[in-house]
């Protein structure tokens, strides 16, 4: 009879997407955005970031593929920024592909009902526009 061994992971993907959160947090952060991370990733948002009067929820994806969103999340997500007076957005931390960098990796900001690239040093209330590389021009 032989024994087999267990395949044990080395790395987890809960814990790559916890990292991924501190590490979006942490950008915000440096940029002077409030920051508040939700306990143990639970709820529809992982980050709740503010600037003045403008409030953004964010659920972070980390993956080197596509990002993957389920339904009731984005209900969920829709909902509680609706209810708050917020911004339902999307972080995605993934292998450079544009946005902001950090070794090998990037971060970019969508707002999830129109897939709009946010940028959080141009938004409003900082001083500048929205910027969009979907369409030429910039929206206040």
């Amino acid at each position: 009879m032989l024994l087999r061994r267990r395949r044990h992971a080395l790395y987890s993907w809960s814990k790559s997407g916890r990292e991924a959160e501190y590490v979006v947090a942490l950008y915000l952060k440096s940029m002077a955005w409030g920051v508040a991370l939700s306990p143990a990733s639970r709820g529809p948002a992982d980050i709740v970031a503010t600037w003045g009067t403008s409030k953004w929820f964010i659920q972070v994806k980390s993956s080197a593929g596509i990002p993957r969103l389920r339904s009731y999340k984005v209900k969920r997500l829709n909902e509680l920024a609706e209810n708050s007076n917020g911004l339902p957005v999307i972080s995605t931390f993934r292998p450079f592909r544009g946005g902001f960098s950090i070794c090998n990796y990037s971060i970019l900001f969508y707002l999830l009902d129109s897939w709009q690239e946010l940028d959080p040093m141009k938004f409003p209330g900082r001083g500048d526009c929205i910027a969009s590389k979907s369409s030429p021009r910039s929206q206040c």
